[in-house]
């Protein structure tokens, strides 16, 4: 039998009193499903694996969020639908005001400028044959943050 997930029973610090702002990310009701296809000619879809059902929460000024669990649970998947990196197959995610949901590729390009996420296997993440230097330096250059001070601070 298998047991039952640890759930944390302390309760997250609420924030000071100074951040009680608006969170910088909201997340509602976060969904993400994954068809099945069949093996047939047309290959229909037959069912869905869900990944994520229902995440949900705000990250306030000041604080820092870490998405833990077991291989598989889907924190990359969750990281991913909330970059928009996966389109979600329900939920909101707002940053700026703006729910990232409903905003076309182009508009998404500056949002993740400022929006990053640090992946769980830096060998599929990173190039190992790559300089330090440039593994830092790409991102800059993709948002054309390089010449302006980036190269500098890289």
């Amino acid at each position: 039998m298998i047991p039952e997930p640890e759930v944390a029973t302390v309760p997250a610090e609420a924030p000071a009193a100074s951040d009680r702002s608006a969170p910088i990310v909201s997340v509602r009701n976060l969904v993400k499903h994954f068809p099945i296809r069949g093996k047939t000619l047309f290959r229909s879809v037959v069912g869905e694996v869900q990944a994520v059902s229902g995440v949900s929460f705000d990250l306030f000024p000041g604080h820092t969020l870490g998405l833990v669990g077991e291989s598989g649970c889907g924190k990359s998947t969750t990281g991913r639908s909330i970059l928009q990196l996966l389109r979600p197959t329900s939920g909101e995610v707002f940053y700026g005001g703006r729910d990232l949901t409903k905003l076309s590729s182009a508009e998404l390009r500056p949002v993740r400028r400022d929006l990053q996420i640090v992946f769980q296997d830096p060998y599929a993440s990173l190039d190992p044959r790559m300089p330090v230097s440039e593994l830092v330096a790409e991102p800059l250059r993709i948002h054309n943050r390089y010449d302006d001070g980036g190269k500098e601070r890289v």
